[in-house]
């Protein structure tokens, strides 16, 4: 059976799709909408830019007594903790979207199962998260599963390659380890050189040079091991370089390197989006 989750700003889950307690059902808004730019020249259309629409899944959740009330009374308060994630797992494998809950109608349950009508507006196309790391080794890194077991792969030093089966152009987030002076990158796609970027400067040992397509707006940042913000390094980064990378269909390459060493541990977080599933 596929199912729903929803995840609140600080990583806490409610399922929705528990026959039992609280489920989901009569949804929409899982297909997708473009929007289009053309220029007319006589009789025919070029096309000048599209995009994936801004969408929204509508659905209803029916909360089973005794205490449907209070369930639904969680389940509102829960909502206000956004941004929230949803997670949804069609059975051949699980995705997320980012988003807010922006509507919910309520009725009195008058002791049957109450049931809500709720709208997610979402903020992201549909993702799959794919993290890999390469730990310096000629024998590769880890590579993670939404879960974060791994495995290990095969991969040259200082180097990371995730292959994309979407169409869409997808963001990530690229990691180096400090120490790291004067770190630099190059993205390839298919095997041709699409995207580098440097900063210049040190990234300190153990902390993490952060180079994020991932949320808006795009950063390079310096974060210590817990997360913390260290320094912003944009203002450090080689204008003269795109700098940031997002990936497209096929295989995507990502070297890294550095003047202080020939040896990185480097990574990439990549949430490759779908435009439906």
């Amino acid at each position: 059976m596929r199912t729903f989750r929803l995840y609140d700003n600080d990583g806490n889950r409610y399922n929705i799709t528990s026959k039992d307690h609280a489920f989901f059902y009569g949804i929409d808004g899982l297909g997708y909408a473009q929007e289009t730019q053309f220029q007319r020249i006589e009789d025919r259309y070029a096309l000048l830019d599209k995009h994936i629409a801004q969408n929204k899944i509508v659905g209803t959740i029916k909360f089973w007594q005794p205490g449907a009330e209070l369930q639904f009374f969680n389940f509102a308060q829960f909502c206000q903790n956004g941004p929230l994630r949803m997670n949804y797992n069609p059975e051949y494998g699980t995705y997320s979207r980012n988003g807010i809950i922006t509507k919910i109608e309520k009725s009195d349950g008058n002791g049957e199962p109450l049931t809500v009508k709720i709208e997610f507006t979402a903020q992201t196309p549909w993702y799959k998260n794919v993290n890999r790391y390469n730990d310096g080794t000629l024998e590769g890194g880890k590579v993670y599963n939404y879960t974060y077991d791994y495995t290990y792969l095969q991969s040259a030093r200082n180097t990371v390659t995730v292959d994309s089966d979407s169409y869409q152009s997808s963001p990530v987030r690229l990691v180096v380890l400090g120490p790291a002076v004067n770190p630099s990158w190059r993205h390839y796609l298919n095997n041709e050189l699409v995207t580098e970027g440097k900063v210049n400067g040190t990234v300190l040992a153990n902390n993490r040079l952060i180079i994020d397509t991932t949320s808006i707006p795009y950063s390079i940042k310096q974060v210590n091991q817990l997360g913390e913000l260290v320094s912003d390094m944009y203002q450090q980064s080689d204008f003269s370089t795109n700098r940031f990378v997002r990936f497209g269909h096929g295989r995507n390459t990502v070297t890294f390197s550095a003047d202080n060493t020939n040896i990185l541990t480097v990574g990439v977080e990549a949430q490759i989006e779908y435009a439906t599933l």
